[in-house]
């Protein structure tokens, strides 16, 4: 038992003693990968490991990821499904929260207005169909991402 415990401090003395060598001196892909991030009502796209916020995504403003990302061919095209189904499954949601609003508020205005059912599927058809536009763009924005850190260099 003595034996190899001495020699177990001798391994660990000997590799104390060896010079380390940083193999992540290049760090092209650290530096530049992407990933992203959510918060608030926002998706943030952020750089590297210095956490550096490149593309925000809101409601009101336009953006262009397939510019981001355009050092690939795949992760562009992925880029401009996200564009094209972002906004507008966004502002389909809105609409259907507004015209839900709108029948709740006349619902209740006064006593015995009835509030046609067709309304309600409408309102529920609409934020269905928004919801599934936007998790269809943030999927696309994953691929998108993922296509980019997968075509940098290493």
């Amino acid at each position: 038992m003595w034996r190899v415990f001495l020699a177990l401090w001798i391994a660990v003395g000997v590799n104390i003693g060896r010079p380390v060598v940083l193999t992540a001196q290049d760090n092209t892909y650290d530096a530049s990968a992407l990933r992203i991030e959510g918060h608030l009502g926002d998706v943030r796209i952020v750089r590297g490991v210095s956490d550096s916020v490149v593309l925000t995504v809101g409601i009101v403003r336009p953006v262009d990821v397939a510019r981001l990302v355009a050092a690939s061919p795949s992760a562009v095209a992925q880029a401009k499904v996200f564009e094209s189904n972002y906004r507008q499954g966004i502002w389909t949601a809105v609409v259907g929260v507004g015209v839900w609003a709108a029948v709740f508020a006349i619902d209740h205005i006064g006593p015995n207005v009835p509030v046609p059912v067709g309304v309600t599927f409408t309102t529920v058809a609409l934020v269905t169909y928004g919801a599934m536009r936007v998790d269809t763009a943030k999927r696309a924005l994953s691929k998108a991402v993922w296509w980019y850190n997968r075509d940098l260099k290493r």
